[in-house]
């Protein structure tokens, strides 16, 4: 309970640290369609009406809370879709890339770790700690990327994890993700 009121005020404050520092930026997230000649004004100003970027700050802060609560039946503008169908569209995957994730790392960390157990100070052992030591050392997104990089693309072993069709809308065309090399 201690720590749900210390929360409480935490994220009251980084809100309006947040929306201050949006407000004092220049321009507005909207300054892109008034040099769209495809958009007309009024599209723009009804825009920045509903998503309150023509309120000012103390009443920013109010509706910003507002609106992250019904950010999920929110619509997003790069997919032209509702938030939520995009998320239960894109949830298979995920967690089939997740268990898959998990099950491959039982599949190699459990058998590494009791021959290490058995075995200890021997080759093997010091090879497998520095090898945990050097993938605890290195950022995810660096590793992440990196294995993207030599298992997908370089050996071609793995296939994605995005496939094109999942994220677009029915009708606008099929395949995967490829990388021509």
């Amino acid at each position: 309970m201690r720590r749900l009121l210390i929360a409480i005020p935490s994220l009251l404050g980084i809100s309006i640290v947040l929306f201050t520092v949006l407000a004092l930026a220049p321009g507005d997230p909207f300054g892109e369609l008034a040099t769209n000649p495809n958009v007309p004004p009024e599209v723009g100003a009804a825009l920045r009406a509903k998503f309150g970027s023509t309120t000012r700050l103390r009443c920013a802060t109010c509706a910003g809370s507002r609106r992250w609560r019904k950010a999920i039946g929110d619509f997003r503008f790069v997919s032209r879709m509702d938030v939520d169908t995009l998320i239960l569209q894109r949830l298979p995957t995920t967690l089939l890339v997740i268990g898959s994730s998990q099950v491959l790392a039982l599949l190699v960390a459990l058998p590494v770790g009791v021959y290490s157990a058995t075995r200890p100070y021997s080759i093997f052992d010091q090879i497998a700690n520095t090898l945990a030591f050097i993938g605890f050392s290195l950022p995810p997104f660096f590793t992440g990327i990196l294995f993207i990089l030599v298992f997908s693309i370089y050996l071609d072993w793995l296939p994605f994890v995005y496939r094109a069709e999942s994220a677009r809308p029915a009708g606008t065309g099929t395949g995967s993700c490829f990388v021509k090399r």
